[in-house]
């Protein structure tokens, strides 16, 4: 009867734990060397980073539809290494337009994609560089080593005020659908991945979500969401940047 109790009790436990869009920020990263990732915004609003976010075109920021962005609060910082404080490199827009994909789904989590347009134009320069989109659309294969960026929490839970980086590895896709069966669907439009270690605490969390995910030297994917933060064999989720997504864009800007 114990036994019985406890595999129910644990079974209760998946079915209510919440699924997290992008813990705090990101775990098991390292301070990156300032300005080496002059490509990354920083979306501010109630003086703390909400979101990161990439610089595609000087007055375009790609980001995650579901950053819940007040308008009148948002600031978009680039050039950043630590945005709280005023760095002689950053430039600082509002939001002019925003731009969520309209198939968008909070509860399925797909088409989790949405553009920015700035009330400037940046100045390009050593600080402040585009993040050119993709130019090939094939799936990336499992085992393929990726970098995630973002400001936030570190997994000792304190603030970080710098920019850090984490090295992540794609997963097969078939082993996570099976991780997130009894959460949401997991399909082609999504990139998994994980810590190669399963025994290493690497994720992307909340205060990360935008960002880009960039796997073998190419922008793959956006922070999307995942389940806690650095959970042991449960990778995040990221939005692929397929061909529809990129003709989306296109069309846009």
């Amino acid at each position: 009867m114990t036994g019985h109790l406890l595999a129910l009790l644990l079974s209760l436990i998946v079915v209510i734990l919440p699924l997290r869009y992008g813990c705090m920020d990101i775990i098991g990263g390292h301070i990156v060397r300032p300005h080496s990732h002059p490509y990354m915004a920083a979306i501010w609003a109630k003086n703390s980073v909400v979101c990161g976010g990439a610089l595609v075109e000087k007055q375009w920021v790609l980001t995650a539809a579901h950053c819940e962005l007040n308008e009148s609060e948002v600031r978009v910082v680039l050039g950043a290494h630590q945005p709280s404080v005023n760095e002689n490199e950053q430039q600082v827009f509002k939001v002019m337009n925003y731009f969520p994909n309209p198939q968008f789904g909070s509860c399925s989590k797909e088409n989790d994609i949405m553009l920015l347009k700035l009330n400037g134009i940046a100045k390009l320069n050593k600080y402040v560089q585009l993040l050119p989109l993709p130019d090939s659309y094939e799936d990336i294969k499992p085992g393929t080593n990726c970098k995630v960026a973002g400001w936030g929490a570190t997994s000792s839970r304190s603030t970080s005020k710098y920019l850090r980086e984490t090295t992540l590895e794609i997963v097969n896709r078939k082993r996570c659908e099976k991780k997130y069966e009894k959460y949401t669907k997991i399909n082609s439009n999504m990139l998994c991945a994980g810590p190669r270690n399963k025994f290493l605490k690497r994720d992307a969390c909340k205060g990360d979500s935008g960002g880009p995910l960039i796997c073998a030297g190419r922008y793959s994917g956006i922070v999307s969401f995942g389940i806690g933060c650095g959970r042991r064999g449960m990778p995040g989720v990221y939005t692929r940047l397929t061909e529809k997504y990129i003709d989306w864009i296109k069309k846009i800007i």
